[in-house]
């Protein structure tokens, strides 16, 4: 009977190990699986907040390309309707410099009207849309006035369009808060 007894105390206390072992291993698995659902999670939400910038980033060089090739043709179209109605003529120099405002900001305005429905909103792609349209005009000088209108017309909207669609949203935690 005590060589009983001895396997019995012997195999409770292995037993007894083998339970706080089993325990400890629980205790690590539930830690390891909390931080991996956390870690998953923070991946996530980091991961949308990283896309939702680099989005807005897009539409932030997408307007400021416009507004500045728009802001380039006002100069050009003023500049040459102030010529016109004041009957004088702009010097070699000015007329050179301004051919170059005028073909590196048309085709800016022109790609942009192209992307409008990608990059802006429906307002200002039809302000785009607008501006592009092709208008006959029988004189210069109206083709300047209707040029210099538009293009002034076009301008104001994308920067009224501009500070409503690149406002920044609040992230989901901000608005719990």
């Amino acid at each position: 009977m005590h060589l009983t007894g001895t396997f019995v105390g012997i195999f409770s206390g292995v037993y007894f190990r083998l339970c706080i072992a089993m325990d400890t291993v629980l205790e690590l698995l539930k830690l390891a699986s909390v931080g991996l659902i956390a870690g998953l999670f923070s991946s996530a939400l980091a991961n949308r907040d990283h896309r939702q910038r680099k989005w807005w980033e897009l539409r932030i060089a997408a307007y400021q390309g416009a507004i500045e090739a728009l802001s380039d043709l006002v100069y050009y179209y003023d500049q040459h309707y102030n010529a016109a109605i004041e009957y004088r003529d702009l010097s070699a120099e000015s007329e050179e410099r301004l051919r170059k405002y005028w073909e590196q900001a048309f085709p800016r305005v022109r790609k942009s009207a192209d992307s409008g429905a990608f990059l802006f909103s429906d307002e200002a792609n039809a302000a785009l849309r607008e501006f592009m349209k092709d208008e006959k005009a029988e004189w210069y000088i109206e083709h300047l006035d209707t040029s210099l209108a538009k293009a002034r017309k076009c301008l104001g909207q994308l920067v009224e369009c501009s500070k409503v669609d690149l406002k920044l949203k609040p992230s989901w935690l901000e608005r719990f808060l």
